[in-house]
């Protein structure tokens, strides 16, 4: 009979530990879904970012209070399912909200002058359309957590095995949304999917919970050391510190590898992968120590060894990599695998620990009969912590003390954990400790300003540097040459001045030479503010607009100012400090060119200005005869991609055309110019233009100072290929291949390059742009005769 019943609780526990874990990865591809989804809504920010994340932490926190409620009820298990059901069908409508609120009207009433406004009108938007699901899911730890607990026993016990079990579906989830469900099956579908998944979890929880209720027949592992020398108080500022400091970890270690990793989808999903693998092993080994070690033993330890590990993994991880740019393997699978390797070598301890103190909280506090009620209390207090943990991460710690004072501030937190578990049985002990934990504090914040003098490039001058939620920014000056930079996280150059200048200037010249009378042009994208500054010298220019994502950017591009003819000075440039897609969908203003800066396709989410919904509010932006140039850093793609991105770019203008911004074989850049109807060129005002520029002081552009010299920067148009495979909002298929094509060598360089200008670039038909003297091109030889020019200034053949 008893070989019976226990075999009876092992196939109910089973089934418990895996309806958990499936929660916990529908959970997460939710999160993942919604964030991107927001992003839209909200801009890609990290404001925006950091306000959906709080938003999200804020209903869940309300769900750990209702799920403690309902635990009174009876019946847990039932609870649960409903809580599931009902998160999953809120899923379901959660794009259509988004959808319905991308008006002009909602964009612009967010948008106010007030960074504070700008924060809780988000914010109220977030955790409104959030709150139901959010509530649900926040709901289903302490009901799960009573439901173990009346199969099991062993209050602490068996909610820390459930909790281990439902992180880790959290790690699964964030790895399937990440490397299979975003590129293959969509963004909002892939929150559909797991919305059917949870209703199955739910319906199947109902059916189970005839079972929920029965005593334990065989309660395992014993009794646990509990203590009640701690109040509830304490415990819920122990709880509360756990999540501050978890999720600022969470922040602060994705900065500290955005340092050396290529900063794609797939690094950042490695990083959260890893730490919430890390968190489920803390709860893990809690579970087994919770019936041998008292729980203000377990807290105080991890606070100190949390310092400790926090600040020797950090030293070594500067120590090891020398902040150079990760490079390691000979393929796209063995680059990330070797990614992950290497994020958990340096992140599983520190987290590890980190994760143990949560669950060690419910030891003290629970009980059997009310163990859903106190893991629900305790898990609020966490996630109220937890959100103003990402919010103090990313807009106090970050900007104000810097990566590395962040880092010390978590750390000395920790430190504080272990003062309030301190247990008294262990004086002398436990003050060792403390002071081995504050000297090693001691001993790294010494070190930290070493550490800023690592990764950077030899022939280079360090100038200054800004410490932001989107990195460091750094203004270096080059050794050999007259030349200024721009750089984010030490490998990621926004421009420079010298002999990229000349380059930069085109940009913004070539377009605006295509149209007839660009009185008002917007740039999208800032970096040295050199591109900007090229449209200065156009007399005919009254306005100019220019929305960079990064406020830090467009101070060191003022701090260039004796390099780009101090362009953020002149009274008809104006600055908007916003996400390029959303500054769009909110403004009402209209452009005769807009010009899209070079961008790094496969950076996290940087697809979106790649989409064609991003073409088409650009579109709608222009005027009638407007111009829409993107320009593409070809190097930085493959043929697929490029493909993708032009057919994308086609279907929205039916005039496409292809010029070059750079002939180079190593670094090619290409602009793609849209527009609604066929270029026009009036040859005799054109000249008078050219003509004027040169004489100016900066103006002067040698490869486009005549009409024979736009005539050879012209490639051709480009005809849709494959309108079957668009890079759509939906479908952010580019930010996903690019990082394939880049550890595959497959980008458009070099021997690449010649192919891909020989099948395809040099088979274009040729561009439809009208002059008043002519055709534009003149005849096929003519034609022939310039693309065998264009070929000799790349190949020298």
């Amino acid at each position: 009979m008893k070989h019976g019943a226990n075999k009876s609780i092992h196939r109910t526990t089973t089934l418990l530990y895996g309806l958990f874990l499936i929660s916990g990865a529908t959970t997460l591809v939710y999160e993942i879904s919604w964030t991107r989804q927001a992003g839209l809504l909200f801009g890609h920010t990290v404001l925006a970012g950091s306000v959906v994340l709080a938003s999200l932490f804020f209903g869940l926190a309300i769900g750990y209070g209702v799920g403690s409620r309902l635990c009174q009820f009876g019946r847990p298990l039932r609870w649960f399912g409903g809580c599931e059901i009902m998160a999953a069908v809120w899923v379901l409508l959660v794009p259509s909200l988004f959808d319905a609120l991308q008006s002009p009207v909602v964009l612009r009433w967010m948008n106010g002058e007030s960074q504070a406004w700008q924060w809780f009108s988000r914010a109220g938007i977030g955790i409104t359309i959030f709150l139901p699901a959010t509530i649900a899911l926040g709901a289903t730890l302490p009901l799960m957590s009573q439901a173990l607990t009346r199969v099991l026993g062993n209050p602490s016990r068996s909610a820390a095995i459930g909790y281990a079990w439902n992180t880790a579906g959290a790690m699964a989830g964030t790895l399937i949304c990440t490397y299979l469900l975003l590129v293959r099956v969509g963004v909002s579908r892939s929150s559909f999917w797991a919305a059917g998944v949870g209703i199955g979890i739910g319906v199947l929880a109902i059916g189970l919970s005839r079972r929920d209720g029965m005593p334990p027949l065989n309660p395992i592992g014993g009794s646990v050391k509990g203590s009640r020398s701690a109040g509830p108080i304490t415990m819920m500022t122990v709880a509360g510190l756990s999540g501050f400091i978890t999720l600022a970890l969470e922040i602060l270690y994705t900065r500290l590898f955005s340092l050396v990793f290529h900063n794609s989808t797939y690094t950042f999903g490695n990083v959260v992968a890893v730490f919430l693998l890390s968190l489920a092993l803390g709860s893990a080994i809690v579970a087994r120590l919770v019936r041998r070690v008292r729980a203000e033993t377990i807290l105080f330890w991890c606070g100190v060894f949390g310092a400790i590990t926090c600040c020797v993994t950090l030293a070594l991880f500067v120590n090891v990599t020398r902040l150079g740019y990760y490079t390691a393997g000979d393929s796209f699978v063995e680059h990330l695998l070797r990614g992950f390797a290497m994020v958990l070598g340096f992140i599983v301890v520190p987290v590890t620990v980190c994760g143990m103190i949560f669950p060690a909280t419910w030891q003290v506090l629970s009980d059997r009969e009310a163990t859903g009620r106190v893991i629900g209390t305790l898990a609020m207090g966490n996630a109220i912590g937890a959100a103003l943990g990402s919010l103090s991460a990313s807009f106090i710690l970050l900007p104000t003390i810097g990566l590395w004072g962040g880092f010390l501030t978590a750390s000395v937190l920790l430190i504080a954990v272990s003062i309030l578990a301190w247990p008294r049985r262990q004086r002398y002990s436990s003050a060792a400790a403390l002071t081995i934990g504050g000297l090693c504090i001691a001993m790294t914040a010494v070190a930290m300003p070493s550490w800023s003098m690592l990764g950077r490039d030899s022939d280079e001058v360090f100038m200054t540097r800004r410490e932001s939620a989107y990195g460091w920014i750094d203004v270096t000056r080059s050794k050999e040459r007259d030349a200024w930079y721009i750089r984010q996280n030490l490998h990621y150059r926004l421009g420079g001045t010298g002999g990229d200048a000349m380059r930069e200037r085109r940009q913004a010249r070539l377009p605006m030479l295509l149209h007839p009378d660009p009185q008002e042009v917007l740039f999208l994208g800032m970096g040295t503010g050199v591109t900007a500054a090229g449209a200065i010298h156009h007399q005919e220019t009254e306005r100019i607009e220019i929305v960079e994502l990064i406020a830090d950017v467009t101070a060191a591009a003022r701090e260039l100012g004796h390099r780009n003819d101090h362009v953020l000075d002149n009274d008809r440039v104006h600055v908007t400090t916003d996400d390029a897609r959303h500054f769009l969908l909110g403004t009402e203003q209209r452009f005769d060119v807009i010009v899209s800066d070079l961008f790094v396709p496969w950076e996290s989410q940087t697809g979106y200005l790649y989409t064609r919904e991003h073409y088409v509010a650009a579109a709608e932006h222009l005027n009638d005869d407007g111009l829409f140039c993107l320009w593409l850093p070809v190097y930085q793609m493959g043929q697929r991609e490029f493909t993708m991105i032009a057919d994308t770019f086609a279907t929205v203008f039916p005039e496409t055309s292809l010029w070059w911004g750079k002939l180079d074989p190593s670094k090619p850049i290409i602009g793609l110019v849209g527009a609604m109807r066929p270029i026009e060129i009036d040859d005799s005002a054109l000249a008078a233009r050219l003509e004027r520029l040169n004489r100016l002081p900066g103006g002067n552009d040698p490869q486009v100072a005549k009409l024979d010299d736009l005539r050879l920067a012209a490639i051709g148009d480009w005809p849709i290929q494959n309108v079957e495979l668009l890079n759509l909002d939906e479908h952010p298929r580019v930010e996903f291949w690019t990082p394939q094509s880049l550890m595959a060598g497959k980008l458009l360089r070099g021997a690449w390059f010649a192919k891909f200008y020989d099948d395809v670039l040099a088979k274009l038909p040729t561009s439809d742009v009208s002059i008043d003297s002519g055709s534009f091109l003149g005849d096929a030889a003519e034609v022939q005769e310039g693309r065998q020019t264009q070929r000799f200034l790349l190949f020298g053949q």
